[in-house]
């Protein structure tokens, strides 16, 4: 279906799996991984600005808007390539964020695009060979937050999160990576980060979610009008977020 070859090129691979298993993450951009020149703004004018993303009661923050898919895919791990990329059954999200019980966000089914079907088929290729699962399900997170990014350093519990920087009108928003073991949110009292950088549109970064702490700083809007970010984040799940053992969907 998908060579890992076909999109991004074999140095700039060989260079975000290196970084991964350096450092723990790696950052790259659209023109290195393959992606068609301004992108970021196709994924906005097609998903973000019409409609398709939208405010969710409960949510924190309450301002943001978003909207999801879940994908399947299977990864034949000798010929470095996706066998299987079809819509999972269920976008339900359970016990994340600090909001108790089940949460089902707008879905938008993103493989009938096949340019993203393109995007989705790279980014699994960015998780280094040895730590690609032979199949497993794939979040895309379709989010644009205008106030704060987040509420505070957490985990999403998943295997690696790739923040994919789509638009941003202001300033401020600089992700941040902590490396901390501790549970529970937030992190210790002085405690320094070892990334801190504000992503531009177009720029992507991949870490595996066990060894950090993540978030990003609240925006600054610009002088009288209102700051926006738009980002995919997207998350390789663990199997057992959506797949019992002995299952294949």
């Amino acid at each position: 279906m998908a060579d890992e070859s076909v999109l991004i090129s074999a140095s700039a691979l060989n260079k975000v799996h290196e970084n991964i298993k350096q450092y723990g993450y790696a950052l790259t951009s659209e023109p290195d991984v393959g992606l068609p020149v301004k992108f970021s703004k196709y994924l906005q004018d097609n998903y973000f600005d019409n409609g398709m993303i939208q405010r969710h009661v409960g949510d924190i923050p309450e301002d943001r808007e978003r909207a999801r898919d879940v994908v399947y895919y299977e990864w034949d791990t000798a010929k470095l390539e996706l066998v299987v990329l079809e819509e999972y059954e269920t976008v339900t999200i359970r016990n994340r964020s600090g909001i108790e019980g089940e949460r089902v966000h707008k879905r938008i089914e993103l493989l009938q695009d096949q340019q993203v079907r393109d995007l989705i088929a790279t980014f699994i290729s960015l998780v280094p060979r040895d730590r690609r699962q032979a199949k497993g399900t794939f979040g895309v997170n379709l989010f644009r937050t205008h106030t704060d990014v987040v509420t505070r350093p957490h985990r999403d519990d998943e295997e690696f999160i790739i923040l994919y920087v789509l638009g941003r009108e202001g300033d401020g928003a600089e992700s941040y990576l902590y490396k901390d073991y501790s549970a529970g949110p937030g992190v210790p009292e002085g405690a320094e980060p070892v990334f801190r950088q504000q992503l531009n549109p177009g720029e992507i970064m991949i870490f595996e979610d066990s060894r950090f702490k993540h978030g990003a700083t609240p925006l600054t809007p610009p002088s009288s009008a209102q700051a926006k970010r738009d980002v995919l984040i997207c998350t390789v799940d663990y199997r057992t977020t959506y797949l019992q053992p002995g299952t294949v969907s």
